[in-house]
């Protein structure tokens, strides 16, 4: 066997600021890579952030102290959060991130740093300047014309920060075709650099139906943060209209609401006071463990999946939408005609509706009501097309050749 480095896989260098065990989505979409990866034949060195106060090493993944949204919060992340970067945690990681990848210098590593946070690029960014590494930059979400990133302290660095990102990067991903097209328009000159490596799903990772719990109700689910426009207003007031004239048991259905919700993703206070009051609303608001989100979701009838609706939607993709496919159950997505997550129900193979905000209130309730009435059992099997695009063995292929330098290609 030729043992040269012609003949070897390149070794990849992860720079995720978070990675499993850590309990945040962003956390499974590089250990999905680096799994598929290294049977692929790559060696694969995974530098996250960690919690502990030095260096932690457990096999091929690097911690290093790194604030968190939800820590405490040293002095210059506190100064370089309210002057710049307001979303992202991690400036001081940055420097540690980039002093330890030192060791690795011999091997010229392939780079591939996920964001966000928007740290993880910047880590990059200094080890491509200073070893002129192969830097491949996934974008979970995007930087200008995120929903999220709108106020005005935060597009101008933002402006700043992608001109210079798309520039020293060899690869480019958005993990949508929105995305993409929307970078193609505005830097024609990196239009060879962009790629899409979709959000997807480890088929290896026991996900898919549950037996359903006898009960005497259907459990309609979202097991998730509302935030932003990701709220499930919509279907809870027509849910509430509904029942109002009669035209559903409030008996038999439950829409239980599981994890975080924020200031502006409330539940319009109406009708959630109405259908607490008939009996049919559950809202836990509070992060529960993986395991315990994958059995609400296992274990429901059906499944809710809450869009974004404001500005520039139709950019992205909720990750729990491969999760609510692999269970074969009926989704009733709140979304935005034509949306990533409409064209990917369309041809996922499973049971689906869709609402929109634009839509009249009575359109609506014919749908949600059409929707819950649709059979949970037996659950649907996902169509091949969905399995060709979003495995992660699939995927991982694709970004092997990104790192060799080829165009990644669909089979």
């Amino acid at each position: 066997m030729d043992t040269s480095r012609a003949a070897r896989k390149p070794p990849l260098l992860i720079l995720a600021y978070v990675y499993p065990p850590d309990n945040y989505a962003g956390a499974a979409r590089p250990h999905r890579f680096a799994k598929y990866l290294e049977r692929l034949g790559h060696s694969v060195t995974v530098v996250a952030s960690g919690t502990g106060p030095g260096l932690a090493v457990e096999g091929n993944i690097y911690r290093l102290p790194g604030e968190r949204e939800d820590g405490q919060k040293n002095f210059i992340e506190k100064v370089v959060r309210t002057l710049w970067l307001h979303h992202d945690e991690g400036i001081a990681w940055v420097p540690r991130a980039a002093r330890l990848a030192r060791r690795w210098r011999d091997n010229q590593p392939v780079l591939f740093s996920t964001s966000p946070p928007l740290t993880t690029h910047l880590a990059a960014l200094w080890l491509k300047l200073r070893y002129g590494w192969r830097w491949i930059a996934d974008f979970r979400d995007p930087l200008v014309g995120n929903p999220f990133r709108r106020r005005r302290r935060v597009v101008y660095p933002d402006r700043v920060l992608e001109r210079l990102i798309f520039r020293y990067a060899d690869a480019l991903i958005a993990n949508t075709e929105p995305v993409a097209e929307m970078w193609r328009a505005n830097y024609p000159q990196h239009r060879g650099k962009i790629q899409v490596l979709w959000n997807g799903f480890d088929p290896e990772d026991g996900a898919g139906p549950r037996p359903l719990p006898p009960r005497p109700y259907r459990v309609l689910a979202h097991a998730g943060s509302l935030y932003g426009s990701r709220h499930p207003n919509l279907v809870l007031a027509s849910v509430a209209r509904l029942i109002g004239r009669g035209c559903l048991n409030p008996g038999k259905l439950r829409i239980a609401l599981t994890g975080p919700v924020s200031l502006e993703a409330q539940p319009d206070p109406r009708a959630a006071a109405a259908l607490r009051e008939s009996g049919c609303l559950e809202i836990n608001a509070r992060l529960v463990p993986r395991a315990e989100a994958d059995r609400l979701v296992a274990e429901a009838d059906q499944l809710l999946l809450l869009d974004v609706l404001q500005a520039n939607a139709g950019l992205q993709v909720p990750g729990k939408l491969f999760e609510y496919i692999r269970t074969g159950r009926p989704i009733l997505a709140s979304t935005t005609p034509g949306s990533p997550v409409e064209r990917i129900l369309q041809a996922a193979g499973v049971p689906f509706a869709c609402v929109y905000a634009d839509l009249p209130e009575a359109e609506i309730d014919r749908r949600v009501l059409a929707f819950l009435q649709l059979p949970s059992e037996p659950p649907a099997a996902p169509s091949d097309w969905f399995y060709r695009n979003f495995a992660a063995g699939e995927q991982a292929r694709m970004l092997s050749q990104l790192m060799s330098g080829e165009s990644a290609q669909a089979s």
